[in-house]
């Protein structure tokens, strides 16, 4: 799924909604992130919720190709061990 923008308060529970859809259809979701052009906590929040629910009810769930302001804003909170980053280079369709 390919997110562009600012992914902020005002767009973040639609991503929600879209990725909790997919995961509820147990499909493999894995968001490119390169056209980010902003993120804030309420867009690190939908990625973290995600996350915990493919451990608790499995699934995949993964964010591929972050942009500079989403890698800084999961360094910034020291959530990498929160969210899944797939490397540079690898297949999405693959990986996740």
């Amino acid at each position: 799924m390919r997110v562009q923008g600012e992914v902020d308060a005002a767009t973040a529970p639609r991503m929600g909604e879209t990725v909790n859809r997919l995961l509820a259809q147990k499909q493999r979701v894995v968001l490119d992130l390169r056209n980010v052009d902003f993120m804030d906590l309420h867009g690190l929040a939908v990625m973290i919720r995600a996350t915990r629910r493919v451990r608790t009810d499995g699934g995949s769930f993964a964010i591929a190709r972050p942009a500079p302001c989403v890698r800084r804003l999961v360094d910034l909170v020291h959530a990498e061990g929160e969210v899944r980053i797939l490397p540079d280079g690898s297949d999405p369709l693959r990986a996740a």
